[in-house]
C-alpha cells in the first residue's frame, strides 16, 4: 500500500513532496489535542491544481485524506484518525494580492496569521481575527474552524472576514466562490458553510480576505477585582456603552499560575482580573478608556492600570498573554489536557459558570485555571492531570461531562472557537439534535464516500 501510494502520488507532485518515512509520518499523526494516529503518506501540494489531482485519485481509490495547516488545533481536527494521506498545506503560503482600495487580501491556505499581519501593517492595515496561536495558525485552518480571539467582540469571528474562496471537493473538482464586493444576495452563501466544517466538505487552497485600517490610537486597561461578580457586572455596563477590542479575564488561579511563571509581573492575587483594549482616534480611545476606568471603579475595583504607549501596552497584556503556558508551572508532575477547554456561555452567566467549575475542580481533585475572552463568555480552562495514571483520565472524562452540562444548562455551549474535531464529535448528537441528520446529509452530498477528514465533527 505505502509503496504503490508514493508511486501514484509521486506521479502527481513529485518525490520530493511525499514523505513515507515512519519519522516523518509520526510527526503528522498529532496535533496539539491528545489524540495520535498515524498516516500512510505525508504530502506537501504547492498548488490548487496538486490538490485537485491529490483528491481525485484518493477518490478514486476511496483512500482517506486529512488536510492539515500548523497543527496547533485542541480538537484532533488535523490527526489522520483512520491513516491514509495527510495533506500539509504550509508549502502554498503566498500573499497572492493585496488590493488596499477594495479593502481585501487573496492568500494561499499555509499563511501565517501574524505573518499577513506584519505584511499588512506596513500599509496600515490588519487583518482582525486574533486565536491565542497567531504566531504559527494558518489561515485555511482558521477558516476551517471559525477560528475568533481576543478580538471577536468587537470585529467578529474569521467568517465573517471572508469574502471568497476556492475549494477542492472530495471528487477533484474545483469551486470558486464569491469576490470582493462586501455585500450580496445570492441564495445559500456557500462560503460560510465552509467556514467551521474542519475539512470535511472540501480543501481550502485560497481565500479572500477582508481588512480593516488600524486604529490611530490603541490603549489597554487593566482592573483586578475582588469579587469576580463584580467583574462581570463591570463588563455588562462597558458593553451597555461601548464595544472595546477586547475584554478579557483571569480567574485566581490563573492569576496564581502567571506569578509562578513570572514573578516579576506580580499580579494582585484576587478574585478575577480583566484586561480591556480599546481602538480608534486619540479622542476616541480616551474617552473609551475614561469609560471604562470609572467603570471598573464603580464596580468596586481598585489599583487600576492604564496606558496607549506601545511597549507600556505589551508589558500590561503580558499576564494574559501568558496564562496559557503558565498553567503548567504549578505543578510540574502534572501535564495539561486539553479537555473542557473552550465553553461559552451569556456573558451574564459567566460568575456562575466560573464557580461551577472550580466546584467541579474540587470534586474530582484535579486543579483547574480559569481565562478567557470575557466579552463574549467564552471560557478557557487548563486542566491539569497525571497522565500515568488511569484513574485521572476517568475523573477527568467525568469533570469534563459536567462541565458541558453546566454549560449547556446555562444556556451555552461546548465550543466557541476550537471547534468539535474528534474531541467533542460523540457530542454532536446532543448538541445538534435533528439538525445532525441534515449536517450529515450535505456531508453525503459534497463528499459520498467519506474520504475527507473522517472521524471528525461527529459525521
Amino acid at each position: 500500500m505505502e509503496d504503490y501510494l508514493v508511486k501514484a502520488l509521486s506521479g502527481i507532485i513529485g518525490e520530493e513532496n511525499v514523505k513515507t518515512d515512519i519519522i516523518d509520518r509520526y510527526c503528522y499523526s498529532m496535533d496539539a489535542s491528545i489524540y495520535k494516529s498515524i498516516p500512510d503518506v505525508v504530502v506537501f501540494p504547492q498548488s490548487t491544481e496538486h490538490v485537485s489531482e491529490i483528491m481525485k485519485f484518493a477518490n478514486a481509490k476511496e483512500i482517506p485524506v486529512t488536510p492539515r495547516g500548523a497543527g496547533t488545533g485542541l480538537c484532533g481536527g488535523a490527526v489522520p484518525i483512520e491513516g491514509g494521506i495527510v495533506v500539509d498545506l504550509t508549502r502554498m503560503n503566498r500573499i497572492l494580492e493585496i488590493d488596499l482600495d477594495n479593502f481585501c487580501v487573496k492568500v494561499e491556505p499555509g499563511v501565517v496569521q501574524n505573518q499577513l499581519n506584519q505584511m499588512l501593517n506596513r500599509y496600515g492595515f490588519f487583518f482582525p481575527p486574533t486565536p491565542g496561536s497567531k504566531k504559527m495558525c494558518t489561515i485555511g485552518g482558521m477558516i476551517s474552524t471559525n477560528a475568533g480571539g481576543m478580538t471577536a467582540i468587537k470585529y467578529g469571528v474569521t467568517r465573517n472576514f471572508v469574502l471568497g474562496l476556492k475549494v477542492v471537493l472530495a471528487s477533484g473538482e474545483v469551486l470558486s466562490l464569491g469576490g470582493k464586493t462586501l455585500k450580496r444576495s445570492l441564495g445559500l452563501d456557500l462560503i460560510q458553510l465552509f467556514a467551521g466544517t474542519e475539512g470535511t466538505l472540501g480543501i481550502i487552497t485560497e481565500a479572500l480576505l477582508r481588512i480593516k485600517p488600524l486604529p490611530e490610537e490603541t490603549a489597554v486597561i487593566v482592573a483586578p477585582f475582588q469579587d469576580i461578580n463584580d467583574a462581570t457586572k463591570a463588563v455588562n455596563t462597558v458593553l451597555s456603552h461601548t464595544i472595546p477590542t477586547a475584554i478579557e479575564m483571569l480567574d485566581s488561579g490563573s492569576i496564581k499560575a502567571v506569578n509562578t511563571y513570572m514573578p516579576e509581573l506580580n499580579l494582585p492575587e484576587v478574585d478575577a482580573i480583566l484586561y480591556f483594549e480599546v481602538g480608534g482616534t486619540y479622542e476616541e480611545v480616551r474617552k473609551q478608556t475614561d469609560l471604562i476606568v470609572e467603570t471598573c471603579k464603580t464596580h468596586k475595583s481598585r489599583n487600576i492600570q492604564w496606558t496607549s504607549d506601545p511597549s507600556e501596552r505589551q508589558m500590561l497584556w503580558q499576564g494574559r498573554e501568558a496564562a496559557g503556558g503558565a498553567i503548567m508551572t504549578l505543578d510540574k508532575r502534572l501535564v495539561r489536557v486539553y479537555e473542557a477547554e473552550d465553553v461559552c456561555v451569556p456573558i451574564s452567566k459567566i460568575p456562575e459558570m466560573v464557580k461551577k467549575f472550580q466546584e467541579i475542580s474540587k470534586k474530582y481533585g484535579i486543579p483547574v485555571c480559569l481565562y478567557g475572552h470575557a466579552g463574549d463568555g467564552n471560557i478557557h480552562s487548563g486542566i491539569l492531570i497525571d497522565v500515568r495514571n488511569q484513574e485521572e483520565w476517568q475523573k477527568l472524562k467525568n469533570l469534563t461531562r459536567e462541565v458541558y452540562e453546566t454549560a449547556m444548562f446555562l444556556g451555552g455551549n461546548i465550543s466557541a472557537e476550537h471547534g468539535i474535531g474528534v474531541l467533542r464529535a460523540d457530542w454532536m448528537d446532543r448538541i445538534q439534535g435533528l439538525g445532525l441528520n441534515y449536517i450529515k446529509r450535505i456531508k453525503k452530498v459534497f463528499d459520498p464516500k467519506g474520504i475527507l477528514n473522517p472521524g471528525k465533527l461527529g459525521i
